[in-house]
């Protein structure tokens, strides 16, 4: 049985368009899944199991470089998306995200307190520490935590640090999705009775009115070369800050900029048509990372990572709660959504966003209800994921 699996991996691993079917029909069974059952399982989710599924019996551990993405293209991928997602965040959104950035700070305190006392009361305090910097953000503050388990031979920590990305996963989709139905429900209902004025009307329009001057000039490669100007600009400034300021957050900020004085058009990508295209290689290539995830890894402190992320996600909770005490117009769903993107961060955090608003027909309203949510759900992921869980993780890794 193994060498027939071996030889079918080896097969997929040999043909691209084969590799690049099989990994678009999961993606593709994600979003029908999520579609009927209208967002109540996420489509993310079922990609998971899908994919790991998958690499436990006949899929090539090597599936995105079978399929064709690389890192060069994932990484061309994010910075021109986060670039775009800049363009669509008017000034008003952009001041108002400082509740957001409060309540993200808060998200992180909580995870840290809840699983730091409790959690090390449970399941130890070693494992405790390798888990809370990942829960926190994930991929960076994984590497940083087994790396340090490692080099004390802390195999338990070390597995912890690596298997908490896929457990804060499991939980974290269907939460972060039932958070997001739940905003979008209630801002439906204000957009129906007019509370919440249409984003037209509510927003700053200055970029869109020069760049609208500007149309008879727009094409898809002057607009895609803007973006990638201005990421590489981004990366020109993470270097000159020695990387204390992200070129992830550099290009979320020179976006925003680069639209408000109109030398980036709103919505970037959509007018050059490649959105669609970006987000789908990018989360494919995504996915994929969870090809490490193998019997072997996951069973030994699975119990142990499943235990210590839920615990998170109920000091998560928690915050959310008290954050709408500190913010009276903030809701319990939108800021339980905020503080979740500690578990998610972009473009995961987009993707669930969008999978929310599609059950919203009205595509005027679908427009004003992304721009209440996707500007928190955007700062927040660069928050806990790109800055405070890199920091975290650097305090922590001396604890272990």
């Amino acid at each position: 049985m193994e060498k027939k699996m071996a030889a079918i991996q080896a097969y997929i691993s040999s043909n691209q368009l084969l590799a690049l079917s099989i990994l678009l029909v999961i993606m593709v069974l994600g979003e029908y899944v999520s579609k009927i059952t209208k967002g109540k399982v996420p489509s993310a989710l079922i990609m998971m199991i899908g994919l790991i599924a998958g690499f436990w019996t006949i899929l090539p551990a090597d599936l995105a470089k079978a399929a064709g993405l690389t890192p060069a293209i994932y990484n061309m991928t994010v910075v021109m998306l986060i670039v775009h997602l800049g363009t669509l965040i008017n000034k008003k959104q952009m001041i108002d995200q400082w509740h957001t950035v409060v309540i993200s700070l808060m998200a992180i305190a909580g995870i840290c307190l809840f699983t730091l006392t409790i959690g090390s009361v449970i399941f130890g305090w070693d494992n405790a520490v390798a888990s809370t910097p990942v829960l926190c953000g994930a991929a960076i503050a994984s590497a940083i935590m087994s790396e340090a388990a490692k080099a004390l031979g802390n195999t338990t920590a070390q597995l912890v640090a690596v298997v908490t990305m896929v457990t804060q996963a499991v939980i974290g989709f269907p939460l972060t999705a039932l958070c997001l139905r739940k905003e979008t429900e209630r801002l439906h209902v204000l957009y129906g009775n007019g509370t919440l004025a249409p984003v037209a009307a509510a927003g700053n329009t200055q970029g869109k009115t020069k760049a609208g001057k500007k149309e008879k000039f727009w094409s898809a490669t002057t607009i895609l070369c803007k973006l990638a100007v201005i990421a590489l600009i981004s990366y020109m400034l993470q270097l000159l800050t020695k990387g204390l300021v992200s070129q992830y957050v550099w290009c979320l900020l020179l976006g925003f900029f680069a639209n408000e004085f109109g030398l980036l058009e709103s919505d970037a990508l959509g007018k050059a048509k490649s959105d669609g295209f970006m987000m789908t290689i990018l989360i494919g290539y995504l996915f994929c990372s969870f090809s490490f995830a193998t019997p072997k890894l996951l069973l030994p402190v699975l119990g142990i990572t499943l235990g210590l992320t839920v615990i998170a996600a109920i000091g998560l909770a928690a915050i959310a709660f008290l954050s709408t005490k500190i913010f009276h117009k903030e809701t319990f769903w939108g800021c339980f959504a905020v503080t979740l993107n500690a578990f998610l961060g972009f473009p995961l955090n987009v993707m669930l966003v969008n999978e929310a608003l599609n059950n919203i027909e009205d595509p005027k309203e679908k427009e004003t209800l992304s721009s209440e949510i996707m500007p928190k759900m955007l700062v927040a992921g660069f928050v806990c994921v790109t800055i405070v869980s890199v920091i975290v993780a650097g305090i922590l890794k001396n604890y272990l």
